[in-house]
């Protein structure tokens, strides 16, 4: 289960934190990856336990921010590359941050160049608020963000079949239960083994 581990140890954060103040309180993970943290408790309505926000030094990035650099990425390296960026999601959705896969080239947002496992260690943590915040049954929690960034992938390989645009609208739209998976019959079967191993993540409710 390599998404339970670090929710449980969020929430434990929230029995220990003095600072009430929306995220005046710091959890630091500079060591593995240079100005990244978690800060807490967040805004969410409904006071999540365990509730936090992504800091890249005072940058804050959202899935959709990293759909877009999926996609630039994929195109920028090439289909072997993509296929790769592929394999590495799905070890994520398997794995977590015990995870062996490797992108083949430094991955990029904005300026900002992440090499080998900070990419990993930096993806994990943003999509594992998902679980906090979105749980099952009436959202995704950590399969929404996992199934964009896959179809971000699609999108840069197969744009015939899928425009960023709808990745990214897909993304940010919060007002309902996220939208399925994308479905094709010309979907490379590659495509459809991440999405398994995506489905296949524990659930975690409320």
């Amino acid at each position: 289960m390599p998404f339970k581990e670090n929710i449980a140890f969020m929430k434990a954060l929230y029995d220990q934190m003095k600072n009430k103040g929306k995220h005046s309180n710091i959890h630091s993970l500079d060591e593995e990856v240079r100005g990244l943290s978690l800060r807490y408790p967040g805004k969410l309505k409904g006071n999540k336990k365990g509730d936090y926000c992504l800091y890249l030094n005072d940058y804050t990035p959202t899935h959709a921010d990293i759909v877009s650099a999926i996609h630039h990425y994929c195109q920028l390296h090439g289909g072997d590359a993509a296929k790769n960026m592929n394999d590495f999601i799905a070890d994520i959705a398997e794995n977590g941050l015990s995870g062996i896969v490797a992108l083949d080239a430094p991955f990029s947002i904005g300026e900002r160049k992440f090499e080998g496992h900070e990419t990993r260690v930096l993806l994990y943590w943003l999509v594992l608020q998902e679980d906090i915040n979105y749980p099952e049954p009436y959202q995704m929690g950590v399969r929404m963000p996992l199934t964009r960034y896959t179809e971000a992938i699609i999108s840069a390989t197969e744009p015939d079949l899928l425009n960023v645009e709808t990745v990214i609208n897909n993304t940010n739209e919060r007002s309902k239960p996220p939208k399925p998976r994308f479905e094709h019959e010309k979907l490379p079967m590659y495509f459809e083994r991440t999405f398994h191993a995506i489905e296949s993540i524990p659930r975690e409710k409320n």
